[in-house]
């Protein structure tokens, strides 16, 4: 799909000049509430470019993990961090290409207001949801570090003073089960929780052409407790306790290319099929057996002129991971993770509660984290080639480091009515992140020296070495300025900033300074929008157009070994200077009483304008070529829903509902080696039944009805193999939900 911006700045344009419909209908689109700005306020009044999802939204798209939003938000893309599955987001092109443990999203992810540090704690988490808000663009001001992209906030359904609940039971393709369930319980006339459970179970969806093994399979189970008190009147605390699982089998990438890297006939270690459940691992035992826990307390006191809110929390997660990174049954890529995280956090906040015209909310935050993790790659069968020694089984090269985290933010966000029809909004943060990092790279079978010209084998070889401590500091803000032109339409612009923290490379290295800290990235957008309703608020339109100037963008680049003759390894570099800009545009309409029809776009032109000869005094393997597209930033992406409702019986209520998204080709990295993924395309559909009365409901549902078997994501492995992983195949499935 093809469009100049100046095509769609005129699309954009032309939406404005629609007529409004004077009769009243007997029924429009409902408001949307959002808590971006920390506070409950409408979305259509707000300038700033949201999407939003409601609970009932969340279970018609058939959204049952993380990642699901991005097939129907406008600019948000996501891939799987590795086939353990962790979800990494980029929202406008800004994201990660970095799936090492200790990094993070330049997507702040926020569940329930807390922070989730990095991606493992995604893990399990949407279930029993209220709504899902992706802010998009800088949110440096009230959200801090690691917003350059933009937010996204996953808000449980909270407990009431009803005793009520839901149970969901489904079966789907590959004998899969799944199991939701929820009880809202009120203890006393101050006293009410919340317990929801999520299990799913079923059979892998792959199978090894050589072994006949199944890989893919689902075993995984979650739960939470929400427990509100009414302390008095005016206080009233809110107790979080969380706890996942997931003892999956990891699904497997495919290596296309790995046959031509070693002169092989095509299919003798690599795959020629595009069938996405043919793999090839082998004997290794890919496994995973991960688990979170935590807990927050939210306590909220209301005073006359304002409210003071203090959020704690603290998480822990642990995870044991083998990955068929590689995507070939001989080990030329094998990877076992093993990681512990633990996290603390608190913020206060203070935000008022008048109705004069002026609004401002101010706070403090600190949070610390720690991460003891050690990673092992075998590259065995790869060394025993390139050594020309076939007694060689395996060669471990271990990272093993232990990371600690500390930040503090100060902020002040305020909003003026300055005339009835406009409004400005100015905020300002300050932040100071302090990064301690003691790791190593060690060469357990020391085949290391054997390259480096030794005559036997030196296990234990320590290849590079870090200790070292950075603390950055950084001023973020944001200018806005709101203008109603009625009270439908909203045109609204800012200028913004933000920055992603300073971070250490943490996979085993090739040489010390692949190890060293890279500098934070930093942002500056500029951003143009409106929102607007028409015939009786029966149809909404909401655009947006920005442009962002992208400093020191940290991304993954490929360098030559200074001591090792012919080894390139990965590790991290700052891109000096991009640039970004485009625009989304998102439609509904309710043209009849029961149908429903929704549309995205979205736009990105994303390019390297200065990019880095060197990184940290090692030479690049693969030059970064200016004028390139930033990875994780596809050009195009659209997507629309049609769903029709209608009596049956006049007993029943009976839906019918067509979903299709688009994602253009990216790429993973700036590497320019075999980085290419996409498109990707998903056509789904559900149907479903329940009285009026909603006590129950029974949905049948597909997805991928092509069944279309796209690359979802790929990377060059270490042999130089092009390693795919693809869609799921078709999948289908009913589920029967009792209300009570």
């Amino acid at each position: 799909m093809k469009m100049s911006k100046t095509a769609l700045a005129a699309t954009i344009a032309s939406t404005i000049a629609l007529p409004s419909q004077a009769e009243t209908n007997s029924f429009a689109i409902e408001e949307i509430i959002v808590t971006a700005q920390k506070r409950a306020q409408s979305m259509s009044d707000i300038g700033v470019t949201v999407s939003a999802f409601g609970g009932d939204e969340i279970k018609e798209l058939g959204f049952t993990k993380a990642q699901d939003i991005a097939s129907h938000t406008p600019g948000l893309s996501t891939a799987n961090a590795t086939s353990g599955g962790t979800p990494i987001f980029a929202i406008r092109g800004i994201g990660l290409d970095d799936f090492n443990s200790n990094n993070t999203s330049g997507v702040g992810v926020y569940i329930d207001e807390v922070l989730a540090p990095y991606p493992v704690f995604l893990n399990g988490q949407l279930f029993d949801i209220e709504r899902v808000e992706v802010l998009k663009g800088p949110q440096g001001t009230l959200y801090g570090k690691n917003t350059t992209g933009g937010a996204i906030n996953y808000v449980s359904i909270k407990p009431s003073t009803d005793f009520e609940g839901y149970i969901t039971a489904g079966v789907s393709r590959w004998n899969t089960y799944k199991l939701e369930a929820a009880v809202n319980t009120p203890l006393s006339d101050t006293v009410s929780t919340r317990l929801a459970l999520a299990l799913n179970q079923g059979d892998g969806w792959q199978e090894d052409i050589d072994t006949g093994k199944e890989f893919g399979d689902t075993d995984n189970i979650s739960a939470r407790s929400l427990t509100n008190i009414d302390i008095n009147d005016s206080t009233s605390l809110l107790l979080n306790l969380h706890y996942t699982r997931d003892k999956s089998t990891p699904v497997s990438p495919q290596n296309l290319t790995i046959d031509n890297e070693f002169s092989l006939p095509s299919g003798t270690l690599g795959i020629v099929s595009n069938n996405a459940k043919d793999v090839r691992v082998g004997n290794l035992a890919v496994d995973r057996d991960e688990k979170g826990y935590g807990a927050s307390a939210n306590l909220t006191i209301d005073f006359e002129d304002f409210s003071l809110i203090s959020i704690t929390a603290v998480d822990t997660y642990e995870r044991a991971v083998t990955d068929n990174y590689d995507g070939v049954a001989i080990t030329t890529d094998d990877f076992v993770f093993s990681d512990e995280f633990d996290v603390y956090s608190q913020e206060f906040r203070i935000t008022s509660n008048t109705e004069n015209g002026f609004h401002w909310v101010a706070g403090l935050s600190y949070s610390y984290d720690k991460i003891d993790a050690e990673t092992l790659v075998d590259v065995g069968d790869l060394a025993a080639v390139t050594l020309g020694d076939p007694s060689i089984e395996h060669s471990y090269t271990q990272s093993a480091y232990t990371q600690t985290s500390k930040s503090f933010g100060a902020f002040i966000h305020t909003e003026t009515e300055l005339t009835d029809a406009l409004k400005l909004t100015v905020g300002m943060r300050y932040s100071s992140d302090t990064r301690e990092f003691d790791g190593q790279s060690i060469d357990q079978t020391g085949l290391t020296a054997l390259f480096a010209g030794s005559p036997v084998p030196i296990p234990g070889t320590v290849i590079a070495e870090l200790d070292d401590s950075e603390t950055e500091t950084n001023f973020s803000g944001k200018v806005g300025l709101d203008y109603f032109i009625t009270e439908d339409w909203l045109l609204y612009g800012s200028v913004s900033t933000s920055y992603k923290s300073g971070i250490f490379y943490a996979s085993p290295a090739g040489d010390p300074s692949a190890l060293s800290y890279i500098e934070p990235e930093e942002i500056l957008a500029y951003e143009l929008g409106f929102k607007g309703s028409l015939l009786g608020n029966t149809m909404q339109i909401n655009g947006a157009y920005y442009h962002y100037q992208y400093d020191d963008r940290q991304s993954k680049v490929t360098a030559v070994s200074p001591s090792v003759p012919g080894l390139i390894f990965a590790t991290l570099g700052n891109i000096e200077e991009s640039e970004i800009s485009g625009g989304e545009l998102e439609f509904r309409w309710l043209p009849t009483e029961g149908l429903d029809l929704r549309a995205g776009v979205s736009y990105v032109d994303s390019e390297v304008i200065k990019s880095p000869a060197t990184v940290r005094g090692l030479t690049l393997s693969s030059p970064i070529e200016e004028g390139i597209d930033l990875a994780q930033a596809p050009k195009w992406s659209y997507n629309t829903v049609v769903r029709y409702e209608s009596d049956w019986l006049d007993a029943y209520t009976l839906a019918a509902q067509v979903q299709y998204s688009w994602t253009d080709e990216q790429s993973s990295s700036l590497t320019g080696l075999n980085e290419q993924y996409g498109e990707i395309d998903n056509l789904g559909l559900r149907l479903s039944l329940e009285p009026h009365d909603s006590s129950w409901q029974l949905t049948a549902w597909a997805s991928n009805l092509e069944n279309k078997s796209a690359s979802t994501y790929s990377f060059t492995s270490t042999e130089g193999g092009q390693v795919v992983y693809r869609q799921q195949p078709r999948n289908y499935g009913v589920e029967l939900s009792y209300n009570f």
